[in-house]
């Protein structure tokens, strides 16, 4: 199983304003300066030069803290549902409510936001909760289909919005043996109803896809 993300408008890490720890307030040493060294230097023979006990500057990167993620799923598209719990005649779920996608569509931009994005790490761990959704509807499909499903390869774009964490737009184009048993609009809805982290900033648009029966 292959996994790629990519996201539109994602911002890259860079690097904190440089800090600086101070020790003290310099003094500007007499001697044969004449008392003209500033603040962070001091008086060497005729000359001023930096004084590194008084003032210690470093650049400082930013660290991103681990999020956690639950482990990769090893087996994709296999029943592992009893299957005399389920219908005998198959029904899918019910996705109309749910808009596809499209990057045309006209938006209404909030003035009032910030420039806040989700960034990669935070959205792989969510898009793992995710496949794990995704999976149970393999399953379903795959239990109508005589206990496993043949691989595929599942492309998703999903919008989100900022303010409710929520996925406004979904679009899944699936291959041929993966267009079963309601798996396209299990997989919209499961997309749909999973809460991501909500931010301050512009929607995002995020491109997802699954390949099952590739290697790894």
């Amino acid at each position: 199983m292959r996994t790629t993300l990519i996201v539109a408008g994602l911002a890259g890490l860079s690097l904190a304003p440089v800090a600086c720890k101070k020790n003290g307030d310099s003094q500007a040493p007499a001697g044969e300066c004449g008392g003209m060294c500033g603040r962070g230097t001091r008086c060497d023979g005729k000359a001023c030069v930096v004084d590194y006990s008084q003032d210690i500057c470093t650049s400082q990167a930013v660290i991103e803290e681990e999020v956690p993620m639950r482990p990769p799923i090893t087996s994709w598209g296999e029943c592992t549902l009893d299957r005399n719990h389920l219908p005998k005649k198959f029904v899918p779920v019910d996705d109309k409510s749910i808009p596809q996608f499209d990057p045309n569509r006209t938006r209404t931009l909030d003035w009032s936001a910030g420039d806040e994005q989700l960034n990669e790490p935070v959205l792989n761990a969510n898009m793992r909760e995710v496949e794990y959704a995704i999976n149970e509807c393999l399953a379903v499909a795959a239990c109508y289909s005589g206990g496993s499903l043949k691989g595929g390869r599942l492309d998703l774009i999903i919008s989100l919005v900022g303010k409710t964490g929520r996925a406004d737009a979904v679009s899944v184009t699936a291959g041929a043996d993966l267009q079963v048993f309601g798996i396209v609009p299990c997989v919209r809805k499961a997309i749909a109803n999973h809460q991501f982290p909500t931010y301050n900033g512009p929607p995002m648009t995020v491109k997802y896809n699954i390949e099952i029966g590739g290697t790894e």
